[in-house]
């Protein structure tokens, strides 16, 4: 008993935090967090019932235990619901000691128009859009639940119209589902679709998975045709010029002297002074020779290499 009057404490507070603190764009939240607080707490008597007669002489045992635990309830419940107000929002609220009265209060300085829920609620329904985000199941049922909300604002919503929007908001991929469904002669209800959506999704999967492994594998087979083994999704390394270009003689204006130009250079002739051959192959010199009388080795010149053939061969 001791060991469970001592953790009483730290589960009230534990479950006290679970509580979005009220300022006035919240009360939704705020309220669904103090109806589950005070449900797990046990001290939600005081807004499911009204409040008890009160003890008399009369009363019977059963009535005083009632009545002592709707009066505890009801107090508690006061406390945890004001502490979780901002102090602006707290001052604007009717002066009651009635916990179930002081949240319909609460309530009514947030009520919503009617026309402005419906209309907020019906442009999300047919502007709702699955981009992949999570699953499709948990797409779906969104839209299951923007319907619901509809229907409580008595606005129609069958379950065929749900199915046939649902269907309208999933991608191309979903392409397939929707012609096996419009094609079958049968009408899907709001779980059927959610089961039959949830099986493509898995078989898209699958063939995405089957797809990347074998591009991986197509591109480390054309890598390794090359000389290289690089696996799917790295880069090849760029190769490095910089040096190359720093090193190359040819680079920027620096220009090679033409070898025809000191062969022609080397081989310029004497007697002629022209270039392309030395003065013992100059015809005009060996014309001079004849007319001298002298005599003259035969040179056989095969472009810029010379053979000497002796006069007696």
């Amino acid at each position: 008993m001791a060991a469970a009057s001592a953790s009483a404490p730290h589960m009230t507070s534990l479950n006290f935090n679970n509580i979005e603190t009220l300022i006035g764009s919240n009360f939704k939240k705020w309220k669904e967090d103090v109806e589950i607080v005070l449900g797990l707490m046990d001290l939600d008597l005081a807004l499911r019932e009204e409040k008890p007669k009160a003890i008399t002489a009369e009363s019977t045992a059963d009535e005083k235990m009632k009545f002592e635990k709707w009066e505890r309830a009801n107090r508690m419940a006061m406390m945890i619901m004001k502490k979780a107000m901002a102090q602006s929002v707290k001052g604007g609220i009717p002066k009651t000691d009635n916990a179930r009265e002081f949240l319909a209060a609460v309530g009514e300085k947030f009520k919503e128009s009617t026309k402005a829920e419906t209309g907020t609620f019906l442009t999300q329904i047919t502007s709702m859009k699955y981009d992949g985000v999570g699953s499709v199941r948990e797409h779906i049922l969104k839209m299951v639940d923007l319907a619901q909300k509809l229907k409580d604002l008595e606005v129609p919503m069958t379950d065929q119209f749900l199915v046939h929007m649902a269907l309208n908001s999933l991608p191309p991929k979903y392409g397939q589902l929707k012609v096996s469904y419009n094609t079958q002669k049968d009408k899907w209800g709001i779980d059927e679709l959610i089961s039959m959506c949830a099986q493509e999704e898995d078989r898209l999967k699958k063939d995405k998975a089957v797809d990347v492994n074998f591009v991986q594998a197509e591109k480390r087979k054309r890598d390794s045709t090359f000389g290289s083994t690089i696996p799917a999704g790295k880069k090849k390394k760029k190769e490095n010029f910089s040096s190359f270009k720093s090193a190359n003689p040819f680079k920027g204006s620096h220009k090679i002297k033409p070898v025809n130009a000191e062969i022609e250079k080397e081989n310029e002739c004497y007697f002629c002074k022209e270039t392309g051959h030395l003065r013992k192959n100059c015809i005009g010199f060996k014309n001079w020779l004849v007319t001298k009388g002298k005599i003259i080795n035969v040179f056989v010149c095969v472009e810029s290499n010379l053979v000497f053939i002796p006069p007696q061969s």
